[in-house]
């Protein structure tokens, strides 16, 4: 979830509303067309921009035709693995307490001087954020990652 999250900049709902036949594994596509909000999944994102057509790179591609290929089409991508509660829709607050928090205060990295270091606590949406840094460092234009994020606008 997290690749996806950073390589693509989908928000929180989109993510977890994400449906296997909203992948194009042959053009390299997925389509943010639901979203899963606290009453469950909405037919429409947030605006009429948010729903949109984002480009996989291939290296995420392969990694999700790795979790998704024995998913019926109707299944969303990302569901609850607990015993008797599988194939739930994730909460935002169950998948923060109960999986993110707990990967990243088991997580750490090695500084340039090799130190091991603690991964710093950033939220979910900072995936958001690193996605739009990473295309605008790459020359994307600011109109360009608005639409590929899904902005009313790029300010």
């Amino acid at each position: 979830m997290c690749p996806l999250g950073f390589h693509t900049g989908l928000r929180w709902g989109e993510l977890s509303g994400l449906h296997r036949h909203r992948i194009d594994t042959r053009r390299s596509r997925l389509f943010v067309v639901e979203v899963n909000a606290r009453s469950g999944i909405k037919e429409y994102p947030m605006s009429s921009k948010s729903r949109r057509e984002v480009p996989l790179p291939p290296h995420v591609l392969e990694a999700l035709e790795r979790h998704i290929h024995r998913l019926d089409l109707d299944a969303v991508v990302f569901a609850t693995l607990t015993k008797g509660r599988a194939g739930r829709l994730l909460a935002d607050s169950n998948w923060r307490g109960q999986t993110r928090w707990p990967t990243v205060e088991a997580a750490y990295y090695f500084d340039t001087d090799g130190e091991q270091q603690i991964v710093p606590h950033h939220p979910p949406h900072s995936m958001r954020h690193t996605c739009a840094s990473w295309l605008v460092r790459k020359g994307v234009s600011r109109y360009e990652v608005q639409h590929l994020l899904g902005h009313e606008s790029f300010h």
